[in-house]
């Protein structure tokens, strides 16, 4: 007799015993399902939690893409991007002027001090030439007295 831990009257235990004879692993099968069975309670109800959190999000993200989508229709989102748009062209442009500017500032002031340096040589020059003409002058007059 097997002992499934229920206390059985006689009615009872004539059907148990007619349900093993008719379906032998009945038994087997209904106390592996009544071990696992809580687990899958557990598991079911997680997976409905993450389908209800899933749906919630899905709601949300939904109602946020309805509310962005009405915003870019309106006409002063619209202008308010084409301004920007606009705005933007104009600084990239005023950018590469500056760029520009800026190299020909750089180019003009290289030129600038190439210019002073040369100056600076010629004044040089001048003036050991002026003092060579002086001590030549000098010697001319020392020699004629």
């Amino acid at each position: 007799m097997i002992n499934v831990g229920m206390q059985m009257n006689r009615s009872n235990y004539e059907q148990f015993t007619v349900n093993l004879e008719t379906k032998p692993g009945l038994l087997v099968i209904n106390s592996y399902l009544n071990q696992i069975n809580p687990d899958l309670k557990d598991v079911q109800s997680e997976i409905r939690e993450v389908v209800g959190k899933q749906k919630s999000l899905i709601d949300a993200m939904l109602k946020e893409n309805e509310e962005l989508s009405n915003l870019l229709n309106e006409s002063e989102v619209q202008n308010m991007f084409s301004s920007i748009k606009h705005c933007h062209g104009q600084l990239v442009e005023l950018k590469k002027k500056l760029m520009f500017l800026h190299k020909k500032t750089m180019t003009l002031e290289k030129r600038a001090n190439v210019l002073r340096v040369a100056k600076q040589r010629e004044a040089l020059q001048r003036e050991h030439q002026k003092e060579s003409m002086l001590v030549r002058e000098q010697e001319l007059i020392s020699k004629q007295t």
